[in-house]
Parts: C-alpha cells; structure tokens; sequence
C-alpha cells in the first residue's frame, strides 16, 4: 500500500508540473481598430479564421480595441465594446485586454461628457473589462498587463501611474526570478520607431512612455522574456542585453487604419512556448493559403 501511494504521489507530481510547465502557444495581436464597417468585418473574419485554425490557449489584445470614443458619445463608446465583445467571442479562447488610447472615454475637449462622467477615460474600459492593469499565470509563466496611458489638458500621454508602480512591484514580490514573465503594454516601451521617422518638431526629449525607466528598473531581477507592444502600427522586435525581447507587434488595422500597409502587413504575433523558451511568427492574416 505504502508504495502504491509513493507511486501516486510521484505521478500527481509529475503532472502538476508539466501542467505548470507544459507547451502551450498563445496570440498577441494589437490595434484591431473594430468597428461595424463592411471592410473592416471583411478583414476581420480573415483574423477569426486564422485563430480557429491556431488554436491558442488565450489571445492577448496589445490595445486600442475600437475605433474610436476619445471624443466620447456613451451610446456609441457603448456599441463600439459591444462588437467588438460580440467579434472576439468568436474565437472561442479567453482574450486579454490592455487598454490603448482610442479606449479612452471622452478625453478630448470637444466630448459631450467631461471628466466628471463616470465613464471618463478608463470608466468605460473598466466597465466592460474591469481592472486597466491585472496579471495571470499560465503553465508556469507570468502574464501582466499594463496600462501605459494617461491624460493631461486634454491628451493622451504615455505614463505609468504611481499606483500601478506599486502594484508590479508587490506583484513581482510573489513571483520566483526564474519564471519567465511577459509584460503587455499599448505605447511602445522601448522603439526604434521615433529615431527612424522622428516627428516634424524633432526628435522626442523623452520615452514615449515618459517614466519607462522607473517601470523596467521593477524588473531588473527577474526573468522578464518578453515585453509585447503596439500603438505605432509597425512590427519590431529589439533583443536587448541577450536577455529581453521588446516587440511591437504590428496591427491588425495597418496603416493608415483600415486604409493601407504603410509599415508590412496587417497581423499578429502566434507564440510557441516549451517550457521556459518560446518561439514566435508573424501571421499576415492576408496571405493566401
């Protein structure tokens, strides 16, 4: 009896940590840009073929869902969520969210609805997704996803909040420094996009993500794989120090949205992970089988 129970023992073990570190595949795919449009759900249905023949464990959202409620309209902000909830639904996985500017409710001065409306800026976001930064776990890697917006006089800005400092540093607290960790954000975190195509005033004073330096700093000791981002509609991937993966993962929308390819194809990232190493492609949703 004793060693039929060792026996046991070792297989429910056995299959607890290939259950916390088994292979899995996963999709990152950023600026979708939805809304109710013929040529966009022509496009999209494309983007819903491709995942039901991947078959990921989860979809991650790099951000900017809809097109578009900065300048409020609750009852449009409202339609735009409910398609693009009633689209990705169709993929029949679990998809995680990380808001984008275009997600942000009435932020811009010519809104109907000002700052005190409930729903302003990450109201309505919250009210569809809940919290604007959360992480998970999966087969033993770490997930968290971040909210890299903020507003001021009217504009977006690329910042992280002091609360949410203090939330990844407690979150990290519980996390072993071996445990790969994948960090989603919609503004870039580190891009070479700005120093290839600078803006008309010049070259930018700061990160596009003005405090990213207080943010990487949090994870300094540990295994932080990869950092998935979006926003600038363009695919990038930076290896830096051998150690962290910084990709901007394109767009499903392109570019300029839904009216053109300026920066590669419209897709999405597919993830193979096998332990604690992953592999990646790009899918053009718009290649011919």
């Amino acid at each position: 009896m004793k060693h039929l129970l060792l026996v046991l023992f070792y297989c429910l073990s056995v299959e607890t940590v290939l259950a916390q570190n088994g292979n899995f595949s996963f999709v990152f795919m950023t600026d979708m840009h939805l809304r109710p449009d013929p040529v966009v759900e022509k496009a999209f249905n494309k983007v819903v073929q491709r995942i039901e023949q991947i078959k990921p464990d989860f979809v991650l959202s790099g951000g900017d869902q809809i097109f578009d409620i900065m300048r409020g309209n609750r009852a449009k902000g409202d339609s735009l969520f409910t398609y693009y909830l009633s689209q990705t639904r169709r993929f029949k996985v679990p998809v995680y969210n990380c808001v984008g500017n275009h997600d942000l409710f009435g932020i811009y001065e010519e809104s109907p609805e000002d700052s005190s409306h409930p729903d302003y800026k990450l109201g309505m976001f919250k009210r569809y997704f809940g919290d604007p930064y959360y992480s998970f776990d999966h087969k033993g890697w770490h997930f968290i996803v971040l909210n890299v917006l903020d507003v001021d006089n009217y504009k977006y800005i690329g910042r992280v909040d002091e609360g949410q400092l203090k939330w990844i540093k407690n979150d990290l607290s519980s996390v072993k420094p071996e445990t790969p960790v994948v960090v989603v954000a919609h503004i870039p975190l580190v891009t070479t996009y700005h120093d290839l195509h600078p803006p008309q005033n010049g070259y930018l004073s700061q990160p596009p993500v003005s405090n990213r330096n207080e943010v990487l700093t949090l994870f300094k000791d540990h295994n932080l794989k990869f950092v998935l981002q979006g926003h600038i509609h363009w695919f990038e991937d930076l290896n830096i120090a051998g150690k962290t993966h910084y990709i901007t993962g394109g767009s499903i929308a392109g570019r300029p949205s839904w009216r053109g390819n300026t920066h590669g194809s419209r897709g999405f990232l597919k993830f193979n992970v096998s332990g604690g190493d992953a592999t990646y492609e790009f899918v053009s949703y718009e290649d011919k089988d």
